[in-house]
């Protein structure tokens, strides 16, 4: 079966590079080096506008692409250039480096090359936007707020953004502990909400230490999950074989690697991302922003989203609350995810 799907990906991929190019059209790898570590970036979209969103994914540990599976990137890439940048030590990311030397501010380095090597290879015209998921949100704001970052980039877009996770862990229990004392009362699995509505009861919110959060997060996946069940967040499209053939067509071997969700980063780094709040320092934010949130997001409740619209220091600022998604809004309301994108890049292009 194995050898029929690599058979499959390398015919239609033979198919495609015999058609008539279109200029406007990239489809481009580059791979950036910085401090040991080799990270690809995929890129893809319409060029002709010179417009480049820079995709930050979440995890620490997730895979870039799955995001350009997703009928919202689809549609985003016929308008924009979106770069699907691997993150150090994760996914298709190569290179040799000290995993004890691993931190947010090397990881703020790296995107700063990446946005170095972009222009150079595209031209100083280049016109950047961040799109931060999850952990991106952190890493974005981390980005933003660091010496004269923000003079790079045209717009910032955070999605969910885990950029306080003490607070996240925080608003979570106590979400958790409502939302599912409210869908009990609704008779909607009743059960399963038992179970964590038992666990985050006894959570001394002013003590949560690194184990306590790793749980919170698994608990608001099943509430997440049981919610899709109940039909109160939406489903989002389902992800056909011609969706992984059309993403990896070019690359079938970066789509088995990538879809093993490998990562590498050690105590320490782990410890830094679950500790580092950085609420206090969202007024250092001037650049036009958008904060796009499910209204059902247990990962990153929504009080995270409205603190940010309300703490950057801009006018040009605006929250959109997906009332019928959870943690991926880009998935579960993928129509008004690409309405709020696009008008937001074209009022601040």
């Amino acid at each position: 079966m194995r050898k029929k799907t690599i058979i499959l990906f390398f015919i239609i991929s033979t198919l495609v590079s015999c058609k008539k190019e279109d200029f406007s059209i990239l489809s481009d790898v580059i791979y950036i080096r910085n401090a040991g570590a080799d990270m690809p970036a995929y890129i893809y979209g319409n060029v002709s506008e010179k417009i480049f969103i820079i995709f930050l994914h979440g995890g620490p540990g997730n895979n870039a692409l799955d995001f350009r599976i997703s009928e919202s990137a689809k549609e985003l890439e016929k308008k924009y250039t979106i770069v699907y940048w691997q993150q150090r030590g994760q996914g298709s990311s190569e290179g040799s480096f000290n995993t004890e030397e691993m931190t947010i501010n090397c990881m703020i380095e790296d995107l700063n090359a990446v946005l170095k090597v972009l222009r150079y290879k595209y031209g100083n015209d280049c016109r950047f936007f961040l799109l931060g998921h999850s952990w991106g949100g952190e890493l974005g704001t981390a980005f933003l707020i660091k010496n004269n970052n923000q003079s790079q980039i045209k717009g910032w877009i955070e999605v969910d953004g885990a950029h306080d996770i003490p607070k996240v862990n925080i608003e979570a229990a106590k979400m958790l502990l409502d939302v599912g004392e409210e869908q009990m009362a609704l008779n909607n699995s009743k059960d399963k909400w038992q179970t964590i509505v038992d666990y985050v009861s006894q959570i001394d919110t002013n003590n949560i230490n690194n184990k306590i959060g790793r749980e919170i997060n698994r608990k608001a996946h099943d509430a997440e999950k049981y919610l899709l069940e109940d039909k109160v967040i939406q489903n989002p499209s389902g992800r056909t074989m011609q969706d992984y053939v059309t993403t990896y067509q070019q690359d079938w071997l970066t789509g088995i690697i990538s879809t093993l969700y490998t990562y590498v980063y050690n105590d320490s780094f782990y410890n830094e991302i679950e500790t580092t709040s950085f609420t206090d320092d969202l007024h250092k934010i001037s650049v036009p922003c958008l904060f796009l949130w499910g209204k059902y997001d247990f990962v990153v409740p929504v009080q995270l989203g409205i603190d940010a619209c309300n703490f950057v220091n801009t006018t040009d600022k605006k929250l959109v609350i997906f009332d019928k998604s959870g943690h991926f809004p880009m998935e579960n309301q993928s129509d008004k995810f690409v309405n709020e994108v696009t008008s937001f890049i074209e009022t601040y292009k």
